[in-house]
């Protein structure tokens, strides 16, 4: 019974995070070792080339774009949300976060060496308008990848992760909701709007047991 109880406490929690504190919850969220340690590795995939100027799309409270300045990266952060990007100038004084939209960035073409966007595209009205706009964004030869979750995750996938993950409390209740209220989107709509894009050698990655994919393609 107190188990029950404690789980229902936690779905309550985030329910009330989601309505009334979304920026809280997506900085607890991004805290969350199973969601960092995800991220973390999505970009260590990348093989980002040393120093790298690298904008990040969608960027919420901003822990993300922190962890690519400690690589050594030069990072910008934008978010549509002012509340977001608020927390994430108080948080990271020292890295270029600004509001903007994913539709209408404010960058001059081939502004970065790589675009990334985590949990964007699957939210986002216009899908074709928003991977143009990431990839005008990139120079010629660079990257443009991003995280979404996968239609393929099921109930019982969620069941085998959970066991696998080891974790408890508010860290279940964010990866359940997660599960259930994230849109998703299957792989191959995914890498049909980068071959739309212009992005070439277009390859594709599973995180958290399949939960998670990421679609990376170079700009020609």
């Amino acid at each position: 019974m107190i188990p029950w109880i404690i789980k229902q406490y936690f779905r309550l929690q985030i329910k009330f995070l989601i309505v009334f504190k979304p920026t809280v919850l997506f900085d607890r969220i991004n805290h969350l070792s199973w969601y960092k340690n995800m991220l973390h590795q999505w970009i260590d995939n990348q093989k980002f080339v040393a120093n790298s100027k690298i904008l990040e799309v969608g960027c919420a409270t901003g822990s993300l774009t922190r962890h690519l300045a400690k690589l050594g990266h030069t990072p910008t952060g934008v978010d549509y949300s002012s509340k977001m990007i608020d927390l994430a100038k108080t948080n990271h004084f020292d890295i270029n976060f600004s509001i903007a939209s994913v539709l209408d960035l404010p960058f001059e073409n081939a502004s970065f060496d790589a675009v990334i966007a985590a949990s964007l595209i699957n939210i986002v009205s216009d899908k074709s308008k928003a991977m143009d706009e990431l990839f005008h964004a990139c120079k010629k030869g660079g990257l443009v990848t991003v995280l979404v979750p996968s239609s393929k995750f099921n109930d019982h996938n969620l069941d085998s992760l959970q066991a696998s993950l080891m974790i408890s409390g508010f860290s279940v209740s964010a990866l359940e909701a997660w599960h259930n209220l994230a849109p998703k989107m299957d792989a191959n709509d995914i890498l049909n709007l980068f071959e739309e894009a212009g992005l070439t050698k277009v390859t594709t990655r599973k995180y958290l047991q399949g939960m998670v994919i990421s679609i990376t393609g170079i700009k020609p």
